[in-house]
């Protein structure tokens, strides 16, 4: 059975600030696959690391992150951030991304696409990112443009019955590999519907008592702030069933009485 992959949720484990360089560090240690971080554009339309449009809450600046230059932004500390940790430009995290993770870049500001294709290809590995984007035209001209990207497509209650067929006909049309849905909306019926479309299922993980009946469906990635927790929970979860394995063989097999 294959393993679904663990996305690190703004590049958060238990302590770490959220999209800060030494977060992405932490996570891929503990056991993320992919490890998303979310992008913003600057006054220079430079693409930078930061979840709000804002920069009070996770900085130590105040103001729009649109109005700020990319120079002054890249030097602004982080709130509650290791020493050392300050805004990052996408060119730095992808010129020094972990090598045994995937990049998964969450556009906040639609504009910044270009710049974020073009940082991809200049300083990533376009095999080994994936994006998140909200629009089917942007998955297009992203995926023309590098087809070795893989591509989220996210779209607000696209996963109700009514909505569901054309939401995944459209991330299908587009060149999406993925869609994202809630937690608490996942059933076989929704991932086996989405599979047929060859999409992959995301989703972010409400409570660690109700992974396993995801698992037993199919969801293809589980999105998380503590992966390491979720990453113990699917070795032991193959453990039992190697042991469950092992258990039906022995049964199996028959037996010679010598007598």
């Amino acid at each position: 059975m294959t393993q679904p992959l663990i996305v690190a949720h703004r590049s958060l484990t238990p302590g770490a600030t959220e999209n800060a360089r030494s977060a992405i560090a932490l996570a891929a240690q503990s056991g993320a696959d992919l490890i998303e971080l979310d992008i913003r554009l600057t006054l220079d339309r430079q693409p930078v690391v930061l979840h709000d449009p804002f920069l009070r809450r996770s900085t130590r600046g105040r103001g729009w992150v649109r109005l700020w230059p990319s120079f002054a932004l890249t030097r602004l500390p982080l709130r509650d951030a290791h020493a050392g940790d300050r805004v990052s430009s996408l060119r730095t995290i992808l010129q020094n991304f972990p090598d045994g993770a995937q990049a998964a870049l969450h556009l906040k500001d639609r504009a910044a696409l270009p710049a974020v294709l073009r940082a991809v290809s200049r300083y990533g590995r376009p095999g080994r990112t994936w994006l998140w984007l909200e629009y089917p035209r942007d998955v297009y001209a992203a995926t023309r443009r590098l087809p070795e990207l893989r591509v989220t497509l996210l779209r607000p209650a696209g996963w109700m019955p009514h909505s569901r067929q054309s939401y995944f006909e459209e991330a299908q049309w587009v060149g999406a590999a993925a869609v994202s849905v809630p937690w608490g909306v996942i059933d076989a019926g929704l991932v086996q519907h989405a599979h047929r479309h060859h999409l992959l299922v995301f989703s972010r993980l409400e409570r660690m008592d109700t992974l396993e009946s995801r698992l037993d469906v199919g969801l293809d990635g589980v999105i998380t702030s503590d992966p390491q927790s979720v990453r113990r929970q699917l070795r032991q979860r193959e453990r039992a069933r190697s042991v469950e394995t092992v258990d039906l063989e022995q049964r199996a097999t028959p037996t010679i009485d010598t007598d």
